[in-house]
């Protein structure tokens, strides 16, 4: 990362070159749970320095704050909606939160394999099916805003280098 020397950078890096490897092999499942997994990564990283945990309310601030959807898309990311699909998917591998029973406006996600997302107010007016294609595109840009932040931002670099050395490493295995 430019303008940041620590060593342990690389393993945003990695989350990400991951993600984007995922997507680009077509492997739909695996970009939506590493999408969620960079969020929640980079939603820890951030938390306030006094937090010991990060919590929904990390992550929704990390979400409206970095994760912005195209200007032609017709759903706009809301904290909220995706927090509560984030916990739909890694906990139950569906679409349903507790969430969406505690706030009815919270929207449900469904998903397909291309860009444009797409919302069927006649079908369900709290549903809409994300192009992950775009989902995996607008977190890697809100990955890159975050990072551009942490250059700018003295106290959030801080908070985030001393956090880094616990975010998982991956090396290669030397071929003999």
């Amino acid at each position: 990362m430019v303008g940041i020397s620590n060593n342990n950078w690389k393993a945003i890096a990695g989350l990400v070159s991951e993600l984007k490897r995922c997507e680009e092999c077509g492997v739909t499942t695996a970009s939506i749970a590493m999408a969620y997994i960079c969020i929640d990564t980079l939603a820890n990283l951030a938390r306030p320095a006094d937090k010991e945990k990060v919590t929904r309310a990390d992550f929704t601030e990390w979400v409206e704050k970095y994760l912005k959807a195209h200007n032609d898309q017709p759903y706009h990311y809301r904290g909220k909606d995706v927090y509560a699909a984030r916990c739909a998917f890694l906990h139950t591998y569906g679409s349903d939160a507790q969430l969406h029973d505690e706030d009815p406006d919270t929207m449900k996600f469904g998903y397909h394999d291309g860009g444009k997302h797409e919302c069927k107010p006649d079908t369900d007016l709290c549903l809409v099916l994300i192009g992950t294609k775009s989902f995996v595109n607008d977190v890697v840009i809100g990955t890159e805003s975050f990072l551009h932040e942490c250059q700018k931002d003295q106290a959030l670099r801080e908070r985030v280098e001393a956090r880094l050395p616990k975010v998982l490493q991956t090396l290669p295995y030397p071929a003999e």
